[in-house]
């Protein structure tokens, strides 16, 4: 039986609250709609979730062309915002992973962590093992899958002892910024990654599937946390993940555009057992506008900036 995952960053889809949101609103779950019908995915790992109202309405949305019978939804952050796993398959079982601090790793033993409680896992990442078929027969049998959405690029400022945010004044503050920024995401990808960890510790076998917005290119620090597979074929451990993208051209590889940029920051990534099964891989950019110059805007959007990336295992 073959399994199909997708993930998809359906950007601030919130319940409408004022009159601009509900003229927005329908324009935006058509869109959205579309897509997830042009994916056909048994598993969709969905980010930007504004709560269980506005996934229900989605998917209300989408039957009965595609019909999504079981889900599982995280918290949302500060913003409103968290992940969700859709399934038209069977969900074994399910999880979803908070924690109030990061850790971020010592250089020598007994070090104490340098940021305390600072760095929060602020989207809750959703843990889903799904019926992937017979293995007897053929299927893949159970699959880990796991959904996340890592901070963005943008930077993250200073805070006064009160919580305020300090306005850098020079070059320096700017960098401090940046930097914090790269802590969080490098933090969340580690959790992560030590959640895969816990899995194959138990069941070295398993087939597991991270799949989400790294808010970062397959050769950034997210990723290259969490694919584990070092500078040389021979570093690989066991445990590392891979990328499903080889059979999309280059040309092909993104799912984002920004003031003419395009880059690939949604990924899915799988153990070995799950990328020897990989018999294609799509994202759906075909229709991406572009967004314009990167930020985290208020205004209501009739769409998402994001493509669905698409793979198929057999």
């Amino acid at each position: 039986m073959p399994l199909t995952l997708a993930t998809f960053n359906v950007k601030d889809l919130f319940l409408p609250k004022s009159d601009e949101e509900r003229l927005v609103f329908p324009i935006k779950v058509d869109a959205l709609t579309s897509l997830l019908v042009r994916a056909d995915a048994d598993v969709v790992g969905l980010q930007e979730i504004g709560g269980p109202g506005a996934l229900r309405t989605l998917l209300e949305r989408t039957r009965p062309r595609v019909t999504y019978g079981d889900s599982v939804v995280g918290a949302v952050d500060a913003r409103g915002i968290g992940n969700a796993l859709v399934a038209r398959v069977t969900i074994v079982s399910r999880e979803i992973h908070t924690a109030t601090k990061l850790d971020l790793p010592v250089f020598q033993r007994g070090d104490a962590q340098p940021f305390g409680a600072r760095i929060p896992l602020r989207r809750p990442i959703v843990h889903a093992v799904v019926d992937g078929g017979d293995a007897r027969a053929g299927g893949l049998g159970p699959v880990h899958v796991f959904v996340c959405h890592f901070k963005s690029k943008l930077p993250a400022p200073l805070r006064s002892e009160t919580g305020d945010v300090v306005v850098p004044t020079t070059a320096r503050g700017r960098s401090e910024a940046e930097l914090r920024s790269l802590f969080f995401r490098s933090a969340e990808a580690l959790y992560l990654r030590g959640l895969v960890d816990d899995v194959l510790a138990r069941e070295p076998a398993a087939h597991v599937a991270v799949m989400g917005d790294f808010n970062d290119t397959i050769d950034g620090i997210a990723a290259r946390i969490l694919l584990a597979a070092g500078h040389r074929a021979a570093d690989k451990l066991p445990g590392a993940l891979y990328a499903c993208t080889d059979a999309i051209p280059l040309t092909q590889r993104f799912s984002v555009l920004h003031a003419g940029v395009p880059e690939q920051i949604d990924h899915i990534l799988v153990t070995d057992g799950l990328r020897a099964r990989v018999q294609d891989a799509r994202i759906l950019n075909e229709t991406l506008r572009d967004h314009g110059s990167f930020a985290e805007s208020t205004a209501p959007q009739p769409d998402s900036d994001h493509a669905p990336f698409v793979v198929r295992f057999v």
